[in-house]
């Protein structure tokens, strides 16, 4: 029976950042051991999926059963999220000085180790006040691990939000200088680590960094894998979180050599992939309200339908089952499918909605985005539905997405890789032969837009796709739509000038200093031009908050940075108290991190 103060989407969160250890147990469903053996051995790996496909869920789960045996194994698990790196962009780099960004990304991970020691309270925890004392040099609190917690936590929060213009005025800022060298060096890092195994007789570390690449700025993402690279160690063992496509390693860092590859894949047609969405609704939705589980099972086509058009991502199925409850589909005796087709669109339109407002985030790729989401809707897809109609004639095969030459693929990679990193479409990056000397990569379309599209009738036709060459499209440079995209998406420089807070910029080369206030120009990063600026400009009104929230804020707030840096007694007013104040922060905390 169903506890009255819950409400259903208690039971459907889906940002799992957010949840607690409690709740990860008892809903966490199994579909891979072998995937958790992975993120739990001694091995380093890159550990990829599309956004909301489970790996937060995957990845504290791990930590939960490595630590829970760890009497018996020695084995120390830490779950890592590195949410508020944005904030790092603020901080101007000067050459010779120490690096906020490796500062705060090393004391982050060192806070959350040395919480886990503490919290698993070892036998000779009095060797952890010994070890802190060396580096933060205060032989007065000697037997006080929690001062020294404090002063790190606290030195994290400088960085984060300290009024600081570059990385000179950290000198000032670190508890210690000690501690500043340790967190400024990834072999400096290593050492200290080795010494906390040592002391602690551990068999090994397991560093487990969520969203290790989404959140970082391009920048930080090169940075944070040579880091990684650094911390290859037998005894710790760093597994990354990682999107398709859109993360940038650098050039130091090779995959497959420097981390093993380890991804999270879904076939539509695939009856365990299916069964494992259908286990993880019916364990949340039946500890709600067991008369929704039996309405959405009765029919087998309904749950089938909702399941399939997943894709395979958890957080998707709860919005499709939210948007039923909110249109009241759960009052009427029974669902009806059209009613579920109708919420599947709304949900897809949702998806596309974010996927335009990733411009804002992911800045490197804004044209890319643009492009992409007209290629999908007013070329692919009208051609995929067509193809179907035709060979739907012939009672032949049908198809769920297309190929793409290798050659093309590399020429305009972007186009493909942000759809992926959406969940919008699925890359198969083995090579396969399309025919005439070319190979390509096939590439499948979300259930969810087949579904509401109409590329496929209902999902029993599922049962009837093939990814054969003969029953699909493909697509070359010489694709006179793919000939045009590619002409399109070439680009010139723009030269900006590298004062910090100056905005001139041209697409001229003959600038050598900037008109406006004599500094240099240059050709930045692309996503190097402030996101952290950027994104706390934006509106209040990309909030995920509800309209009338949003109207009482802008009375007092006029972006998304004045909610982000403001505490939560300063966003409390009429009608927002304690709970939606804190619901209004985190959801600027969200968008910041993407």
């Amino acid at each position: 029976m169903r506890a009255l103060e819950m409400s259903l989407g208690d039971y459907i969160a889906d940002r799992t950042e957010s949840l607690d250890d409690e709740f990860i147990r008892e809903y966490f469903v199994e579909y891979s051991k072998e995937k958790i053996q992975r993120l739990t051995d001694s091995e380093q790996y890159l550990f990829e999926g599309s956004r909301g496909i489970g790996k937060t869920m995957l990845m504290k789960y791990a930590a939960l059963q490595v630590n829970a045996s760890f009497e018996k194994d020695s084995v120390l698990g830490v779950w890592v999220s590195f949410e508020e790196s944005i904030r790092l962009e603020r901080i101007k780099m000067i050459k010779n000085g120490i690096d906020p960004f490796l500062q705060w990304t090393m004391g982050k991970i060192l806070l959350e180790v040395l919480i886990k020691i503490k919290s698993l309270k070892p036998d000779n925890i009095d060797k952890l006040n010994s070890r802190l004392s060396n580096i933060f040099g205060n032989e007065e609190s000697k037997n006080n691990y929690d001062f020294y917690f404090e002063l790190l936590s606290e030195y994290i929060h400088v960085l984060e939000t300290g009024d600081i213009e570059d990385n000179m005025a950290l000198k000032d800022q670190a508890p210690s200088t000690h501690l500043s060298n340790i967190l400024d060096n990834p072999n400096s890092f290593k050492t200290f680590l080795k010494k906390l195994i040592e002391d602690f007789n551990l068999k090994r570390i397991v560093l487990l960094f969520d969203e290790a690449a989404h959140v970082f700025s391009f920048t930080q993402q090169e940075k944070f894998f040579s880091f990684f690279k650094g911390l290859r160690d037998p005894q710790i063992a760093c597994k990354a979180a990682v999107y398709p496509g859109i993360t940038n390693y650098g050039k130091y860092f090779e995959r497959g050599q420097d981390a093993k590859e380890l991804s999270l894949s879904w076939f539509p047609n695939n009856k365990d992939n299916l069964n494992y969405i259908k286990q993880i609704l019916k364990k949340r939705i039946q500890d709600y309200d067991d008369k929704y589980w039996q309405m959405l099972s009765v029919k087998p086509e309904i749950i089938d339908t909702i399941c399939t058009c997943s894709n395979g991502n958890p957080r998707f199925v709860f919005h499709i089952i939210d948007e039923l409850e909110s249109t009241g589909e759960f009052k009427n005796k029974s669902i009806r499918m059209q009613k579920v087709i109708n919420s599947i669109r709304v949900v897809l339109e949702t998806k596309w909605k974010e996927f335009s407002t990733l411009k804002k985030r992911l800045i490197k790729y804004n044209e890319y985005i643009n492009q992409a989401e007209d290629l999908v809707k007013k070329f692919l897809i009208p051609n995929l539905k067509e193809w179907n109609i035709k060979r739907r004639d012939k009672a032949s095969k049908l198809s769920i997405g297309f190929y793409v030459s290798t050659t093309l693929y590399e020429k305009i990679p972007q186009v493909f890789e942000v759809l992926a990193y959406s969940n919008l479409l699925s890359i198969d990056h083995t090579k396969k032969s399309i025919g005439q000397g070319h190979f390509g990569y096939f590439m499948s379309f979300n259930p969810s837009i087949l579904i509401s599209d109409g590329i496929l009738k209902d999902v029993s036709e599922f049962k009837n796709i093939s990814i054969a060459i003969e029953n699909n499209q493909a697509y070359y440079p010489t694709t006179p739509k793919m000939d045009q995209l590619m002409e399109t998406l070439k680009f010139e420089n723009e030269y900006h000038c590298s004062n910090f807070k100056c905005d001139f910029k041209t697409s001229e080369e003959d600038f050598a200093f900037c008109p406006k206030c004599r500094n240099e120009m240059e050709v930045p990063e692309i996503e190097h031009e402030s996101l952290y600026k950027i994104l706390r400009s934006h509106n209040i009104d990309n909030l995920k908050l509800s309209h009338k929230i949003i109207s009482r804020l802008s009375e007092k707030f006029t972006n998304i940075g004045e909610i982000y840096d403001a505490s939560i007694d300063e966003i409390r007013m009429k009608y927002i108290q304690d709970v939606r104040a804190e619901r209004i922060k985190n959801a600027a905390i969200e968008y910041m991190a993407g």
